[in-house]
């Protein structure tokens, strides 16, 4: 970003704004020491993600010492506990290749070397350097190995590489062992509520909740390319839509100003995003290139993941080289755990507290229906008192997808994800001998995880200085042997953002909750292939691809819609690439129009007077737009420029409309992603300007007097029909889908 930012940023000691990484360098290990996160010292048993925080205080001293010392090794970090076995020093035969290029090397990496060839029986990594040449041949490929091990030394807080591999021998015993680390413990309903959208209980819980908004900062985890959608560049910069192109980031940041002019009294909303060494550069380029859509510059903090942690080839830890390389070693993420360190080492959280923020949202890159909740969330939060609220969806029992649970063990007490197949036979050994079963709603009483977080920000805080936002680690090696000896591929620690509640102690472990609407209104995400999600549709699961994402964000906005009591008809399904989806109607209301149901029924006072067909494409935009009454069977576009107003009555638009054609070879992978174009064959559009004028054919002194009913009907009618391109008729009529509320 601009220099003068980045000067800003270098330290972590600003007090008032808000510090940011410096996006256009390679960030300083002292900026981003956490970045690797921490697994709790050797004596806890790290898997168990429901043991009390206490277990992460050495971990959280010695990330100070990993700056100090770059290897975390500090007295004062290990203070009253051994030396972790591996560290022990015996005598040991350094590999002839590695003995005689120590030279290249500087003190502390020798040093490194060595610690790692001394580590006890079979867990040495004597292996690393054997393939070597000997002296100083491929000097200029030894020092880049070195210098990436001493990176993860540098980085990661417990105990440096050495740490790393002591922890992940424990855990890799453990799993060999298959212990389980539930056990002993006694699953129970969580606290929290369950909607259902335009209820009383709705409308009320968000319009306390919009009273909180104004003082939210926004965390968004977007580390990821979109290489496995078929997308060459960031996942953010794919389009949500293609009526208006919007991408995600846009989409959010265009939310969250939405939200600042209307609730947040002379503040900004502060906005960080977590990038990788992949995307960073991509994210920092396409914010510049766009003048941040709109934000003001200094609102945005960019904060970067470490470069993840070595692999493991086996139960030995032995860290698993580059195929046909033996001077580079295979690393694997980490883990999106790490925003809580990283939001903790770049005084981001501290400083959004001072700057008078009470919440913390986190969110991630491509689920465009992520804000339906957030004004809900927030009302939840405040009516009881939550540290810590999950925004989850409903789910069935035995449903693949993680449940928020209460677990308790004597006075002990966890509000955290339990994953689904974890979940059944927990409730079997405790007691319920039905497991997880649907109650009489028509689904499990423990809903669905789906990765959004909402934290109370002085309290989050708290927990930050006391932890350095370090979550619990796990492994998951995939075994090719029934002996559990052999690994498929290598392995790694990870660690996961929703394991936060692990950190809490005494009575905060009490505030933690969860609220929950119906997925097709919250939970959309884009991160599958065309064809792997076609095979996932085929067996009942969401296909979760770019096609389905559009579709589903305009369905939530016809299903709010219709929850005001507006008269918004299905059209039929159709397929592109394999992948079905309803073929309208689509509806892209512009975070400047509405961004919460509460706002949807201000913009639509009297909502039995609006009816759109199921073909039929809508856009609005502008905060001063009210629609009073419209009859839409086509394609409209309405906007209304900032300052100026504009209320819709007696509007009946009848036209041929937008269609999706069938593209699945396109040269442009965002339309060979989804399957398909948009043919905007008739449009009307009005622009409601600031100086009072009107662009575009509306009538409102002679409203066309067509009956609308007749002619949705006969669309209705036509939606069943298979389409040519060159009739444009039936079900393919209808734009893109919508990722506005």
């Amino acid at each position: 970003m601009a220099k003068k930012k980045n000067r800003r940023n270098r330290g972590n000691n600003a007090k008032k704004k808000t510090p940011v990484v410096d996006p256009s360098k390679p960030v300083p290990i002292s900026d981003n020491a956490a970045a690797v996160g921490v697994t709790p010292p050797p004596q806890a048993k790290v898997e168990d993600v429901t043991k009390p925080v206490e277990k992460s205080k050495p971990a959280a001293k010695s990330t100070e010492a990993s700056k100090k010392n770059g290897n975390g090794a500090s007295k004062k970090g290990k203070k009253g506990k051994k030396s972790p076995k591996h560290t022990e020093k015996k005598p040991s035969k350094l590999p002839p290749a590695l003995k005689s290029s120590l030279s290249l090397f500087s003190p502390s990496q020798q040093e490194l070397a060595r610690k790692l060839c001394e580590l006890p029986g079979s867990t040495n990594q004597c292996h690393l350097f054997t393939d070597w040449s000997d002296g100083e041949g491929n000097s200029e490929e030894k020092k880049e190995f070195m210098a990436k091990l001493e990176s993860v030394n540098e980085n990661y807080p417990d105990g440096g590489l050495v740490g790393y591999l002591n922890n992940a021998v424990g855990l890799l015993e453990k799993s060999r062992r298959g212990e389980n680390p539930l056990e002993g413990w006694t699953p129970s309903v969580p606290k929290g509520e369950a909607f259902e959208v335009g209820t009383d209980a709705f409308l009320r819980t968000e319009k306390l909740g919009l009273e909180e908004v104004g003082r939210c900062g926004f965390v968004l985890v977007a580390g990821g390319l979109g290489e496995r959608l078929g997308y060459g560049d960031i996942k953010i910069g794919l389009p949500t839509e293609l009526a208006t192109g919007t991408t995600y980031i846009q989409f959010y940041i265009e939310t969250i100003l939405a939200f600042q002019s209307r609730y947040a009294v002379g503040k900004k909303l502060p906005l960080c995003i977590m990038t990788s060494g992949d995307t960073n550069d991509k994210t920092v380029a396409l914010l510049s290139k766009n003048n941040y859509f709109g934000m003001d510059e200094d609102q945005i903090t960019i904060v970067v993941q470490g470069k993840g942690v070595p692999a493991l080839n086996d139960n030995d830890a032995h860290i698993a080289p580059t195929p046909n390389n033996p001077y580079d070693i295979q690393m694997k993420p980490h883990g999106h755990g790490d925003i809580h360190a990283l939001l903790h080492s770049n005084g981001v959280a501290k400083s959004w507290l001072e700057q008078g923020m009470k919440w913390t949202v986190f969110f991630q890159d491509t689920n465009g229906l992520a804000f339906h909740t957030l004004a809900l969330s927030l009302g939840v939060s405040s009516k009881l008192g939550l540290i810590m609220n999950s925004i989850t969806c409903p789910r069935k029992a035995k449903q693949a997808i993680g449940a928020i649970t209460k677990l308790t063990k004597g006075d002990q007490e966890r509000t955290l994800n339990v994953e689904y197949n974890q979940l059944d036979p927990l409730l079997r050994a405790t007691g319920h001998d039905d497991g997880d079963v649907n109650d009489a709603s028509g689904f499990s009483p423990f809903p669905g995880n789906i990765n959004q977080l909402l934290f109370n920000l002085e309290s989050y805080v708290q927990v930050l200085e006391r932890t350095k936002g370090v979550m619990p680690e796990f492994v998951n090696p995939k075994y090719k042997d029934a002996e559990k000896t052999i690994f498929k591929k290598p392995t790694r620690l990870e660690c996961m953002m929703q394991d936060f509640p692990t950190t809490l102690e005494g009575a905060e472990t009490e505030k933690v909750g969860f609220t929950s609407l119906s997925s097709e209104l919250c939970f959309s995400p884009v991160k599958n292939a065309t064809a792997d999600g076609a095979a996932l549709q085929a067996k009942g699961s969401p296909p979760g691809v770019a096609a389905t994402g559009e579709a589903d964000q305009s369905s939530a906005v016809c299903e709010l819609l219709r929850s005001l009591g507006c008269r918004v008809q299905e059209g039929g399904k159709v397929t592109f690439s394999g992948i079905d989806i309803r073929s309208g109607p689509d509806c892209v209301l512009k975070p400047s129009f509405a961004a919460c149901v509460t706002e949807f029924k201000k913009k639509f006072p009297n909502p039995s007077a609006v009816s759109i067909s199921g073909r039929s494409s809508l856009v609005l935009s502008g905060d001063g737009l009210v629609i009073e009454s419209l009859h839409l069977d086509g394609a409209l576009v309405i906007e209304c420029e900032e300052g100026a107003s504009g209320v819709i009555q007696d509007l009946s638009v009848k036209n041929k409309g937008w269609v999706k054609v069938s593209d699945e070879a396109s040269k442009d992978e965002v339309i060979r992603m989804r399957g398909y174009h948009i043919s905007r064959l008739e449009t009307e559009k009005i622009v409601f300007k600031k100086d009072g004028s009107i662009d575009g054919n509306y009538p409102i002194e002679q409203p066309v007097e067509t009956p609308v009913e007749k002619s949705i009907e006969t669309v209705v009618g036509d939606l069943s029909k298979p389409a040519s391109e060159e009739e444009q008729e039936g079900d393919t009529q209808c734009c893109a889908g919508c990722t506005i509320m």
